[in-house]
């Protein structure tokens, strides 16, 4: 429960008055330069009321219509920015990295024990060493070598399907958290409700509010942080504090597990935890502990990002196939073709999959995972398209709006991988949407040769393939035996997942559920 609107607003104005900070400076060059437009800020509390509470990245796409695509806000004493189309989120976060790198660092996820986190951190060594870390064991090349993990994953997620295909978004969540596990730290967790499992999933869970702008006071007025957790209004405490210790679990338990399980597994893959720690054996006292600290953040973040991702594009696939059956004959007929009805889909199938590739591509389009992005912030007073940015704007990249642009996807609603085809092949003149739904700027340049863009694009692939290969996905059936209607629908949260629906997971055929049982 918020405080009262009136407490707020008179604490507000007190910590205003007393630590407002003297209006931006500006250059002679910026002096007479206006602020992007925008909705006209309210005394004290600015735009903070103009925030929407449901889709965001909706609202802001259609403010756009009236403001253009540079939109400016003023929260409290903070100015924001969300940027609505690809040209300037070209222009400020890659031609202008040095001043848009920073990061923005909220009180609340510092509450709820997130701030280790890569996307996070200041740009800086710091960062670059997280960064060189993460590289080493997720680029390109690196990714390659977990192939048999993932087939295996993908082969254990078509069984539980099988047996409970009702319970399918939970498979998704626990056959994903299982291999990243494996992969990760080299645990080996039990068939049903791990406790590593459920403590991630409930950070997760609570991260993905927690990470939204706007949704909470404390974020505006740090000093509500020191209000006692028992105080009529100070739910978001006692809520950090729950989620704070799921994230310690998260990172340190599964930390500690490795340890055991990098001895005790029988796996002839050495977990990517242990590779880190090698990396540090050598070191003693404040060094070792600095390096672990590194590379127990690196081991976390893998864990997190390898999971939550993944699954909710993978929602979103199978709501698609609900309501776009067509797709899934198209796909089911070059699966066909191409694989033939004796195996499952295997990586060396891919490049002659053009359809399920840009089932793949569609699927990070329609349904944009992470629709605002993470925020960046001006390191430096700025200068763009005759407006004046100041120094510490939070600018936010608007991925939903950019990969639901009718300029450049025609009729982007309509889940239609037909758009990204030309002559039967993938068409590279149209945008990739992994381009700008894993961020943009410098850093998304170093990470497009890192991050879990190249492993979430294998495990998206081989799910997919071996999913639509052995399986039909239909509506859902009330009691009357009539088809339930669904509509797609995404949370409102900084890591939006669909919201729940119901669909029917059936095997093709004989020979389609003896490939799943195989």
């Amino acid at each position: 429960m918020l405080p009262s609107v009136a407490f707020v607003l008179f604490l507000a104005c007190l910590w205003f008055a007393l630590s407002r900070k003297r209006p931006h400076s500006r250059s002679d060059a910026h002096k007479h330069l206006p602020l992007p437009p925008g909705p006209t800020p309210l005394p004290v509390v600015g735009n903070f009321f103009d925030i929407p509470s449901k889709l965001p990245w909706v609202e802001y796409a259609k403010w756009a219509e009236k403001y253009g695509d540079i939109v400016y806000m003023r929260i409290f004493d903070q100015p924001i920015i969300v940027l609505n189309s690809l040209g300037p989120v070209v222009d400020l976060f890659e031609k202008r990295a040095p001043n848009y790198s920073d990061r923005l660092l909220t009180e609340m996820v510092t509450l709820m024990g997130w701030d280790w986190n890569m996307v996070v951190l200041g740009y800086g060594p710091l960062w670059r060493r997280h960064r060189r870390a993460f590289h080493q064991y997720f680029n390109r090349m690196a990714v390659n070598t977990y192939e048999p993990q993932l087939r295996e994953a993908a082969r254990k997620l078509l069984r539980r399907l099988y047996h409970e295909p009702k319970a399918f978004a939970h498979h998704l969540e626990y056959t994903f958290a299982e291999n990243i596990l494996s992969l990760v730290y080299g645990i080996q967790v039990t068939e049903k409700e791990d406790p590593h499992i459920a403590a991630a999933e409930r950070a997760l869970a609570a991260s993905a509010a927690g990470f939204n702008l706007g949704a909470w006071w404390v974020d505006f007025m740090p000093f509500l942080k020191y209000v006692p957790s028992w105080m009529l209004g100070a739910g978001f405490k006692r809520m950090a504090v729950g989620c704070r210790a799921d994230a310690a679990a998260m990172k340190y338990d599964t930390w500690k597990s490795m340890r055991v399980s990098a001895v005790q597994t029988d796996s002839p893959y050495t977990p990517v935890a242990v590779k880190l720690s090698e990396r540090y054996s050598h070191l003693d006292g404040e060094a070792y502990a600095e390096e672990e600290r590194i590379a127990q953040n690196v081991a976390g973040m893998a864990y997190a990002g390898g999971t939550d991702t993944t699954v909710s594009t993978l929602q979103s696939f199978l709501q698609a196939m609900v309501l776009y059956p067509n797709v899934l004959k198209r796909a089911q007929d070059e699966l066909a073709r191409v694989v033939g009805p004796s195996r499952l889909p295997d990586f060396s199938d891919r490049p002659s999959l053009t359809y399920i590739n840009a089932i793949c591509k569609e699927c990070m389009r329609w349904q944009t995972i992470v629709p605002l992005g993470f925020g960046h912030r001006a390191a430096a007073n700025d200068e763009y398209g005759g407006f004046f940015i100041p120094k510490g704007t939070v600018v936010w990249q608007n991925t939903w709006a950019i990969l639901h642009d009718p300029k450049r996807y025609p009729n982007p609603q309509t889940f239609s991988p037909e758009r990204f085809i030309k002559d039967d092949k993938l068409n590279p003149d149209v945008l990739d949407p992994t381009v700008v739904a894993f961020g943009g700027g410098r850093r998304v340049e170093m990470c497009r040769i890192c991050p879990g863009r190249f492993f979430s694009d294998l495990s998206l692939f081989i799910n997919v393939a071996c999913i639509l290969h052995v399986f039909d996905i239909t509506p859902a059936l009330d009691a009357q035996g009539n088809p339930i209607k669904t509509q797609p629908h995404m949370e409102s949260t900084a890591l939006s997942h669909p919201s729940p629906f119901p669909c029917t997971i059936t095997p093709r055929s004989n020979i389609a559920e003896s490939l799943i049982l195989g």
